[in-house]
C-alpha cells in the first residue's frame, strides 16, 4: 500500500481486514490525530478511503481503519525468529516505486516496543513498508529505520529496525477494535 502525503510516496502494510498500519514518525504531525481521513493506494491502482486509528510513540508505528469495506488480500501473520530470512517492500527515497531489500533476522527484543532487527540494513522511505518471512510469505511487521529518539529515525545503517506486526494487531484487539493511543 502506499500514502500520497505532502509530494511524497508512504510505505503501508495491510495487517488484518479493516487495518493496515506504517511507522509514525513518516507520517506528519497533522496527519496523525484519530479520525484523519487518507488514501491508500494499492498495487493494483485502487483507491481505499482509510482514517488514522490509533497509533503509538512509544513503538513508532499507525494503525488506519478502512472506511468501507474490507482490504481484498489480507497477509497471514507470524512472529519474527532469529536467523529467519525476510524481504523487506517500500518506496525507497519517497518514491512511488516500490523497493524490495532482503536480510536475516539477527536480533528479536523481548521489550514491550516489539522491535526485532535485521542484517539488510535499508534505505530512506522504507519505513512502513512490510516486511515478510522469505519462507512462507507471512507478514512478520513493518520496517521503521536504525535508530528512534521519539520523532524520527536517524540515517540507514548496517542494521534495519522492525515492529513486529502481531504486536500492532495485539494493542488494536486490546483497545477492543476502539480508537487507542499509547
Amino acid at each position: 500500500m502506499l500514502i500520497e502525503c505532502d509530494g511524497r510516496w508512504i510505505s503501508a502494510v495491510v495487517i488484518a481486514e479493516s487495518f493496515a498500519a506504517s511507522a509514525l514518525h513518516c507520517v506528519p504531525d497533522s496527519f496523525r490525530v484519530n479520525g484523519t481521513p487518507m488514501v491508500f493506494h494499492d498495487e493494483q491502482g485502487e483507491l481505499h478511503s482509510v482514517h488514522v486509528h490509533g497509533s503509538s510513540t512509544i513503538s513508532d508505528y499507525i494503525v488506519y481503519k478502512k472506511d468501507d469495506g474490507l482490504f481484498k488480500s489480507v497477509p497471514e501473520l507470524t512472529s519474527p525468529q532469529l536467523i529467519d530470512k525476510y524481504l523487506v517492500m517500500g518506496c525507497a527515497f519517497g518514491e512511488k516505486t516500490m523497493s524490495v531489500r532482503c536480510g536475516r533476522i539477527s536480533s528479536v527484543s523481548t521489550g514491550y516496543r516489539g522491535f526485532f532487527y535485521g542484517d539488510s540494513g535499508g534505505l530512506p522511505g522504507f519505513s512502513g513498508g512490510g516486511v515478510f518471512c522469505a519462507r512462507n510469505g507471512f507478514l512478520m511487521g513493518i520496517t521503521r529505520g536504525s535508530d528512534y529518539d521519539g520523532q524520527e529515525t536517524k540515517q540507514y545503517g548496517d542494521v534495519l529496525e522492525m515492529i513486529s506486526a502481531p504486536l500492532i494487531l495485539s494493542h488494536i484487539e486490546f483497545a477492543k477494535h476502539e480508537p487507542f493511543s499509547v
